[in-house]
């Protein structure tokens, strides 16, 4: 898994992930990269990264 950012949303103080459309992740891309540089939080990681789309590549 590539380092990047990703779109998580807060609902009772459980974080989960968001899946976006491939239009809404450049958005997303773009919009990040108004705010650049980011400050990343290496100390407070939020836990491992998991793949809930493994074939979402393959549908590209």
């Amino acid at each position: 898994m590539k380092d990047q950012p990703v779109l998580f949303y807060c609902k009772d103080g459980t974080l989960y992930p968001v899946a976006l459309t491939v239009e809404q992740q450049q958005i997303f891309e773009m919009t990040v990269s108004l705010l650049s540089p980011l400050k990343v939080v290496f100390d407070k990681p939020q836990g491992q990264a998991v793949n809930l789309l493994p074939n979402r590549e393959e549908q590209l």
